[in-house]
């Protein structure tokens, strides 16, 4: 009895060992439900850590001795939001250009619109002849100053300013970044654009935020010129 009661004392003790062996305790931890951490998955979404598309930015055909006026990218067919003054007139990216010059036009004439300046400059020698000055064109270094103006009050960041070029970042709601270029024609007062967002495809965002630029130029003399006439 006593030899048996020894046996089933040491199979005890071996099957305990094993026990222990085979399924170790679990931290206190371990029964808590997971977490997930969203760091980092706003900003992919939105492109508030995307880098600067740096070759869909700038101008481009100024010429070896940059002698002619350039142009900015068009919108290519895969980036959807993207607007551009420099896409095709049938794309559904195309946008108009700006003029800064009041008075001024694109537009093709009509005997009767060739009737109407005629008159205009009629009118305008003789308030020469009476004294009466009549105001100077704006300077493109003046227009540079009122859009710089106008995207600074519209809360966007001037990234690069020079030749005739202007380029910023706009931020919208959750962290999303914007980029917006501007280019002043070298021989005309025009001034084309490209906005397109970093990451996504919010076309509406960008139509609007051109639009409300354009309407606080708009006391300055700048107005949309339509599609311009080759």
């Amino acid at each position: 009895m006593r030899l048996d009661h020894a046996r089933r004392a040491v199979v005890r003790n071996l099957l305990s060992a094993a026990a222990l062996t085979v399924a170790p305790s679990l931290p206190a931890s371990a029964d808590a439900p997971p977490t997930y951490s969203l760091k980092g998955l706003a900003g992919a979404l939105t492109g508030a850590d995307a880098p600067r598309p740096a070759d869909q930015l700038g101008v481009i055909g100024r010429g070896q001795n940059r002698d002619k006026s350039g142009r900015l990218n068009s919108c290519p067919a895969d980036k959807k939001g993207c607007i551009s003054t420099f896409s095709q007139f049938d794309e559904e990216s195309y946008v108009p250009p700006w003029t800064y010059q009041p008075g001024f036009s694109t537009q093709a004439t009509s005997p009767n619109d060739a009737r109407r300046a005629a008159l205009r400059a009629e009118v305008g020698a003789a308030a020469v002849e009476a004294g009466e000055t009549k105001p100077a064109p704006k300077s493109r270094e003046v227009a540079e100053r009122e859009l710089r103006a106008a995207i600074e009050a519209a809360a966007g960041r001037i990234v690069e300013t020079g030749d005739r070029y202007l380029y910023a970042e706009f931020e919208a709601g959750g962290g999303a970044v914007d980029d917006v270029e501007f280019l002043f024609s070298l021989d005309t007062p025009i001034v084309g654009y490209r906005s397109a967002p970093r990451r996504g495809a919010d076309d509406k965002r960008q139509r609007n935020r051109i639009k409300e630029l354009r309407k606080a130029l708009k006391e300055d003399g700048w107005k949309s010129v339509g599609r311009i006439v080759e």
